[in-house]
């Protein structure tokens, strides 16, 4: 799946938080950064309380929060621990280096 106007692929992301924990907090952060500067128009976030909706926890059987869960572009993949690290986001979704 691409978006029409920049040919890029569309990104599908699911954030795995707990509401209470600040380590979620700082990832949600970096996430929502990262997706609004370098992926503006090309990804599609979802954030999840594991407390609110702990079904959704199981089905993609997270264990650990916070995981940030990247279904498109394939295959699939979980980043799981400290997400501050914009750069180790970066690695993580396979987006190179930052632009200049």
């Amino acid at each position: 799946m691409t978006t029409p106007d920049t040919g890029h692929p569309r990104r599908s992301l699911t954030l795995y938080v707990s509401g209470a924990s600040p380590h979620s907090a700082q990832a949600l952060e970096a996430v929502r950064r990262l997706c609004d500067e370098e992926l503006a128009g090309q990804v599609e976030l979802e954030v999840v309380d594991v407390a609110d909706e702990p079904s959704a926890a199981a089905r993609d059987r997270i264990v650990a929060v916070p995981t940030l869960v990247q279904r498109l572009p394939g295959p699939p993949r979980q980043l799981v621990g400290d997400l501050a690290d914009v750069d180790r986001l970066r690695a993580g979704l396979d987006l190179g280096t930052a632009p200049q």
